[in-house]
Order: structure tokens, then sequence, then C-alpha cells
């Protein structure tokens, strides 16, 4: 049997994560830095069955600027954290400018980020990790793009993963 946290153990992991991670950290402030309101109603842990977002971990809603960890479909303070600096990303990249040939582009290059720094950083060897990071986003891409999420994704692959902004020093 899974064991599926309730929305207080997610709110109590939250809490402790936005209290220790650096990861998080620095994702919130560079957010704040690009735009102050890109999570004006913030962070919070709520049951997605029952919703378009059901079976997802989590979600970033740009429309009301807003991070939703799904606490039933989390397991553990690892799957909070990553889910939460994989939304994290998607935050910062929707308040930062960007130049693509499309949206499908734009969306991928998003999916492939949030997957490189989120829930595909630490698996090894490089070539399962790159496994990872592809079918997690090729699949996330699929949902706004169809059939062409693969190709588009090889696409923005190389570009896409290097792009670390705002964690480390060597981003471009």
């Amino acid at each position: 049997m899974i064991t599926r946290l309730t929305e207080e153990q997610c709110t109590a992991k939250l809490s402790r994560i936005l209290a220790s991670s650096a990861k998080v950290t620095t994702l919130l402030q560079a957010i704040r830095t690009l735009d102050r309101g890109a999570l004006k109603r913030g962070i919070t842990c709520r049951p997605c069955a029952g919703t378009n977002q059901q079976d997802k971990m989590g979600y970033y809603d740009g429309t009301y600027k807003r991070v939703v960890l799904c606490c039933d479909n989390l397991r553990s303070a690892e799957q909070v954290e990553e889910t939460l600096v994989h939304e994290l990303v998607h935050a910062f990249d929707a308040s930062r400018k960007g130049t693509f040939s499309s949206i499908c582009h734009l969306i991928a290059c998003g999916e492939v980020r949030a997957s490189a720094l989120g829930q595909c950083h630490a698996i090894r060897p490089e070539h399962k990790r790159r496994q990872c990071i592809l079918r997690d986003a090729i699949q996330s891409t699929h949902v706004h793009c169809g059939d062409a999420a693969a190709k588009i994704v090889e696409q923005v692959y190389e570009k896409c993963r290097k792009d670390d902004a705002p964690l480390y020093t060597s981003s471009p």
C-alpha cells in the first residue's frame, strides 16, 4: 500500500523545506527579483483528486500566481522538495523573457529545465539522467503539443538542460 501525504503532513514538510532548502531559497529570491507578484498567492498543499490536476504531483498556476503541491500524490519530504523545485523553475521561467520559435518550444524548454533541476537532478549515470529528463519532458510537453512533443524536446534539450539559472553561476 502506498502511503500518501495528508494536507497537514505535506504542509509541515513544505514549511521545513522552505526554511532549510538552499535550492528553494535561491529560486524564490530569483522569482521575487524578476516579478514580485509571480507567487502572490503563495505555495500550498492540497488534494488534487477530482480536479484536472489529479494525476500531477504539483503545478505552477500562472493565472492565479501560485504553486500547488498535490499532497495526495506525494509520499515523502524528498518528493515534496523535488516537486517544489520543479514548479518553482516553471514560475521562474514564466517571469523571464526568452526567444523560442513556438510556444511548444517554450513549453518543452521549461519541462527540460524543470526535470533537470527537479526530480531528475540526482540520477546517475548521465545517460539515465538524460532518459529521466527526456521521458518527463516529453510526457509533459505532449499534453500541450501532441505528437510533435518528442521532436521538439530533442530540439531544445541541449540548450535548455544547460540552462540552470538561477541555481548555479555557470548559467548562460
